[in-house]
């Protein structure tokens, strides 16, 4: 007999593996920064067909990069759109649809964002946060987004460490150096420069945003949880942080056994609830365009032995995006939670 046990057991095996599961097919790359040059870590992008039709949706890593794969068309409009800057849309254009002949083609596009407003980078958002920057430091860090563009890491580093001596206080130069040593995973040094950033400004959530980043690499899942929730304090209309938030709960509650722990069947459940309710709010401030929403909230359910309400949302998000290139694995996801709890 295979218990409910095992096909929930198989289920969450199949749900583990959606994001991680890349087609063969047509791709595109890319990296997005502001007008500064400096990475913007998970900015919303999504992927239509020539014909405007939804298909995939993503969110860009901590080095401002994003990646679609499995693309079978021709022509597809990528969008991208951040809160307090100007939305962008850049059409790509493949030469041949893919096939046992044409095993695909890779584009790869660099998206600047600039201020709605019109202002200079160093406005931010949280408190309007605005520097006098001297021409040295600013030409410094200018310079080493050129670098970076060419993936000079090093030198870029130095430059930015230069900025930061004419101008100890250079908030936008502490905290690219912060998301450079992240990338190189040097995470104490990293801390430093985020501590020096927010001791500059501390209204600045992308900081807060990068360090919750941090501890979710050290698996410090609950703390990362508690820092998301700053950053959506600062920025609450952004639904980004609320999903990190979302994600780094489920997380915490992965690690917590029942069996082991006194008092762990409630910590998890509280975990599980807080996520569910952290991941509804990202999906209502997106305008419930934030589809990747859908997939956490089915691991919740999954997790809290919910197997009907997870395959509800996975099939919510199968009619959201039918062109989702993972939906194969997705369907196979949704009949096993489907599956009866007791069968021969």
């Amino acid at each position: 007999m295979i218990t409910h046990r095992l096909v929930m057991a198989s289920a969450l095996v199949v749900l583990s593996s959606l994001s991680a599961h890349a087609q063969q097919g047509n791709s595109i790359r890319g990296k997005v920064r502001n007008s500064s040059g400096v990475n913007m870590s998970q900015v919303i992008v999504s992927i239509e067909t020539g014909n405007g039709s939804p298909f995939s949706q993503t969110a860009t890593n901590n080095e401002g990069d994003f990646f679609f794969g499995g693309l079978t068309g021709t022509s597809y409009v990528v969008v991208i759109s951040a809160p307090d800057y100007n939305p962008v849309s850049e059409h790509v254009d493949f030469v041949n649809r893919t096939g046992p002949d044409s095993p695909g083609e890779s584009r790869t596009i660099d998206i600047t964002l600039t201020p709605k407003s019109g202002m200079r980078s160093t406005v931010r958002s949280g408190g309007n946060f605005v520097q006098d920057v001297p021409k040295a430091a600013r030409e410094n860090l200018e310079r080493a987004a050129k670098l970076l563009h060419d993936g000079q890491t090093v030198p870029a580093m130095t430059l930015m460490q230069d900025a930061i001596k004419i101008f100890p206080n250079y908030f936008e130069a502490h905290f690219a150096l912060a998301n450079e040593l992240f990338k190189k995973n040097q995470l104490t040094e990293a801390i430093a420069e985020l501590e020096q950033a927010r001791q500059i400004n501390p209204k600045d959530a992308r900081v807060y945003q990068l360090f919750g980043s941090i501890l979710m690499q050290q698996k410090k899942y609950a703390v990362a949880a508690a820092v998301f929730a700053e950053a959506s304090r600062l920025e609450p209309l952004d639904p980004q942080y609320q999903l990190m938030r979302g994600i780094a709960l489920i997380e915490q509650a992965s690690l917590i056994n029942p069996a082991q722990q006194q008092n762990a069947a409630a910590d998890r459940a509280s975990a599980l609830g807080d996520a569910e309710s952290s991941l509804l709010k990202a999906y209502q401030l997106s305008g419930k365009k934030l589809t990747s929403v859908l997939l956490q909230l089915a691991r919740v359910y999954e997790k809290q032995g919910k197997a009907s309400r997870a395959a509800d949302e996975l099939e919510h998000y199968l009619r959201d995006l039918p062109d989702a290139k993972n939906q194969s694995e997705i369907r196979a996801a949704i009949k096993k939670l489907r599956a009866p709890r007791d069968s021969p």
